[in-house]
């Protein structure tokens, strides 16, 4: 098996980034039975000769049964269970205020569970009862079940449930030598993916980004979810009575605080540019058709699906549409601030819902491209194959 590992781990909870060995444990006997079985109790595993290996257990030295339970040595935040085995990735949803932010999360992880597992040979599995309960509570059942709009996300000043990531892993299994008509059941690649979905309003001052949004500058890789709406050339061109939403954050002050937290954080000078991918995702790309060539690829499902594999021409093809409609659309400051501060960057089109909203109801769900910036995210990072221009 060609597992991915690091020599490091970082804490989903507090974000900071550990040795191996740096975990301790909690005793996970009955609150009856050990004094030890108390959240603040933390027992710290003894060291491993200096070698940076994550011990899988250890006995608890009070009822002296062995237990499993990591929790993290800063914060002491329970561990998910697959903590060090596997290459952990934090992805970071980001944008300004009523970008459609929940929207994008409840339909992507929906998308990755059906159609991006059957086409790319994974699945998709909550790491813990708090992300199956949050994901269902707070992003499927209002968009699939009771077709109604998520309400706004709050401040993680206000709300601490924010800042608390949905955690799953997905697991790829290999191809078998017989191809796509049997399924392997060995698996090839399991990585930890947290998602987390900021409120706009934390995005507004750095000094705010800096206190609750840590998880940015030790991401993986960044979506960055921006409405095309908020654009002041396209909001000039669309037909008269086009309903519009209150104009908020200009996207390159987005831009220029997520990048100052991250250059700060990573001590990058100026002149060096940053290595975290990051997808820029313009999202409602349905309320801006009528600005859209009838012919753009925008337009069209995607092809990485259809082929199991990434679509290199198809992803050229958007990434070279979108850049165009970007800059002609008054966003050239915006353009050039994203490729002088990041190495790999992509442009992106979709739409999460495919409908504008009448009030709060969904009438007609039509999803179009929202597994693209995650599919390139997942290339960039080697866990799945491309498929090149022919």
């Amino acid at each position: 098996m060609n597992l991915l590992k690091k020599s490091t781990y970082i804490c989903p909870f507090c974000f900071t980034e550990h040795k191996l060995s740096e975990v301790n444990f909690i005793c996970k006997n009955e609150p009856n039975k050990c004094e030890n079985a108390k959240r603040e109790i933390v027992m710290v595993p003894a060291s491993n000769e200096g070698k940076n290996i994550m011990p899988k257990d250890m006995f608890c030295d009070s009822c002296g049964e062995s237990t499993n339970v990591k929790v993290c040595p800063t914060c002491n935040a329970e561990l998910p269970y697959t903590i060090g085995e596997y290459k952990d990735l934090i992805f970071a949803v980001i944008g300004a205020k009523e970008a459609g932010k929940s929207h994008y999360i409840a339909v992507l992880i929906d998308k990755i569970m059906n159609e991006i597992g059957a086409a790319f040979n994974c699945s998709l599995q909550a790491i813990n009862d708090a992300t199956i309960t949050r994901y269902r509570n707070d992003f499927y059942y209002p968009v699939f079940r009771s077709k109604e709009i998520i309400r706004v996300t709050h401040s993680a000043k206000t709300d601490a449930t924010v800042s608390q990531p949905l955690i799953y892993t997905l697991a790829f299994r290999e191809t078998s030598i017989f191809g796509g008509l049997l399924k392997s059941k060995r698996i090839s690649n399991v990585v930890t993916i947290a998602f987390f979905d900021t409120a706009g309003e934390d995005l507004n001052e750095e000094d705010t980004m800096k206190s609750v949004n840590k998880y940015i500058y030790n991401s993986s890789g960044i979506i960055f979810l921006l409405d095309p709406l908020q654009l002041t050339n396209v909001r000039d061109s669309l037909p008269e009575g086009t309903q519009l939403p209150e104009q908020n954050t200009e996207i390159e002050d987005l831009l220029s605080r997520t990048a100052n937290l991250i250059r700060r954080a990573k001590d990058k000078k100026m002149t060096q540019l940053i290595d975290i991918p990051v997808a820029v995702a313009f999202s409602k790309m349905d309320a801006v058709e009528s600005l859209l060539d009838p012919s753009s690829c925008i337009n069209y499902p995607s092809k990485h699906i259809g082929s199991g594999k990434f679509n290199i021409a198809d992803f050229e093809d958007v990434n070279g549409s979108m850049e165009s409609l970007v800059r002609s659309w008054g966003g050239e400051n915006f353009a050039n601030q994203l490729s002088s501060n990041f190495k790999e960057f992509a442009y992106f089109g979709l739409t999460a819902l495919g409908c504008s909203p009448d009030s709060n109801s969904i009438k007609n769900l039509r999803p179009n491209r929202v597994e693209d910036p995650f599919l390139w995210l997942l290339w960039k990072h080697k866990l799945i194959k491309s498929e090149k221009r022919k």
